[in-house]
């Protein structure tokens, strides 16, 4: 997308090119003198014209852009604090002892992570990924709860259930 640039900014370069584009107009028709307008300026007022209406399918990207970069920061630090959350968990859970059966819930959760690394925030799933991202670390929570209590074992579940659905969702779309 290149540099995220404001809403301001973005509406300002379209004004700009409005302008070209009446500027050229009223250019084109002052030099109509009955006989029609000369092929270099109707040219030139189609390219103004051209240039408006590529500028203007590029708008909504434009205007998502900053959006879509702090989606790509949220994604980025959550899948890696899950990591390392995971990490450490299998490090207390090896320190203090715990049965291995814990390892059942812990590494799944510590590979299911990985996996997430790579995710890319696009502008059609941005906010998808974004919340899913977030969710993670209630998530986290959860595992941590379930170590204790095998009770929120039921919520693990669910909440990777959901996790899973957020994150495929818009995936062909991004693409």
């Amino acid at each position: 997308m290149g540099e995220a640039r404001t809403g301001h900014e973005v509406h300002q370069e379209h004004e700009k090119l409005v302008r070209a584009l009446a500027d050229q107009h009223a250019r084109t028709v002052a030099q109509d003198r009955g006989e029609g307008v000369p092929d270099e300026a109707f040219d030139v007022l189609m390219e103004h014209a051209q240039t408006l209406m590529a500028y203007e399918k590029q708008m909504p990207a434009f205007l998502a852009e900053p959006e879509r970069v702090r989606s790509q920061k949220v994604i980025f630090w959550s899948w890696r604090v899950q990591s390392a959350v995971a990490i450490a968990l299998i490090f207390v859970l090896h320190l203090l002892g715990y049965s291995h059966g814990w390892y059942f819930l812990v590494v799944p959760h510590l590979v299911a992570t990985f996996c997430g690394w790579p995710l890319e925030a696009t502008v059609k799933n941005h906010l998808a990924r974004r919340s899913a991202s977030i969710v993670l670390h209630a998530m986290g929570v959860v595992l941590v709860l379930v170590v204790l209590s095998p009770w929120f074992i039921v919520a693990l579940l669910i909440g990777w259930a959901v996790i899973g659905t957020a994150v495929s969702d818009g995936q062909g779309a991004g693409k």
